[in-house]
């Protein structure tokens, strides 16, 4: 009777290393089910696993073998790994959305899918509770520079640059770069990859996900980068990253005086005023969500509305307008 209880808590064990650490993505060798066995105290065989997964089989729980690219086997699960991802991008993008609700859903996708598959999105992904227009991105990619981030392997990346052409068409350039993968963000209304190129491995460059066409991990460790995200360009046009905030914050502006009424009919959030210590000017502070309302009111009025707080944005203003 021992045995059979130990046989089946055994089954029950092989279930819960499958479910932790087996996905389509993540594919367990024969040889390392053994040793997560061993550490929960099953001293098996590779016929013993074999055996096991023949039976757990016979239930409604399916263990998957397969041969390419890795020889080895995963638990087939309801939640793939595009669809963690779309799940976790929809979560992180959504203005609906408290921190409560955003760790309500990470824990729920914790308890119901590979723990390992979950992590390397979490792990490998810099999280700055933006609004996201919904963008198609090629999974493939996105997945082999979450291992290089995970892993710190320089990675080949090609990045499509624009062609104009005679006729309206997307037409496009491929360019190859590797690079010293950093981190996925949200940048600028879009989710983004931060790196440094291989050349230049202080200078931190970003480029929109869905312009990446390909990634492939080399063999070569990627270059330690100490700096600030925040001091990431765009590798196409140079233009620093800005972060637009879920949360409200403090947004404080400089104008004419005569304009005060202007200024309180643009925004629908209080309005607090006080004279500037420059002569026929006044300061306003309002709380207000970074998004992309507000920037296209201050973009629009920028001849009327000068930024003083937060820095950033001050700063991507100044950019933006010295651009123009």
């Amino acid at each position: 009777m021992a045995e059979i209880t130990s046989s089946r808590t055994r089954l029950l064990t092989l279930v819960e290393i499958m479910t932790m650490y087996s996905d389509e993505q993540n594919i367990m060798s024969i040889e390392e089910i053994c040793e997560k066995l061993a550490e929960y105290g099953y001293e098996v065989s590779k016929r013993n696993v074999i055996a096991d997964i023949k039976v757990i089989n016979t239930t409604p729980v399916k263990i998957i073998q397969i041969n390419k690219p890795k020889k080895g086997y995963y638990l087939a699960k309801s939640f793939s790994q595009a669809a963690i991802n779309m799940i976790l991008e929809a979560v992180y993008s959504s203005p609906l959305l408290s921190e409560e609700n955003c760790n309500y859903i990470e824990n729920y996708l914790r308890r119901n899918t590979c723990l390992a598959t979950l992590d390397l999105i979490l792990d490998t992904t810099e999280h700055f509770r933006v609004c996201l227009p919904q963008r198609k991105s090629c999974i493939d990619s996105l997945y082999n520079i979450r291992v290089a981030i995970r892993d710190k392997k320089q990675t080949e990346i090609t990045v499509a640059r624009t062609v104009i052409g005679d006729s309206f068409s997307q037409a496009e350039m491929f360019e190859t770069v590797t690079v010293n993968p950093i981190k996925i963000t949200a940048c600028n209304g879009i989710s983004a990859f931060v790196f440094t190129r291989a050349e230049t491995p202080d200078k931190a460059e970003f480029v929109n996900i869905p312009r990446i066409k390909s990634a492939d991990i080399t063999d070569k460790p990627s270059a330690k980068f100490d700096g600030d995200l925040f001091s990431a360009v765009n590798m196409f046009t140079e233009e620093k990253i800005f972060c637009n905030a879920r949360d409200p914050e403090w947004i404080l502006i400089k104008f004419r005086q005569e304009d005060a009424e202007f200024i309180r009919n643009c925004f629908s959030s209080s309005v607090y005023f006080r004279k500037s210590e420059e002569e026929g000017y006044c300061l306003a502070k309002l709380m207000a969500v970074v998004d992309s309302r507000l920037i296209g009111i201050l973009f629009t009025h920028s001849d009327k509305i000068e930024i003083i707080k937060p820095d950033n944005l001050r700063d991507f203003f100044n950019s933006k307008i010295n651009n123009n």
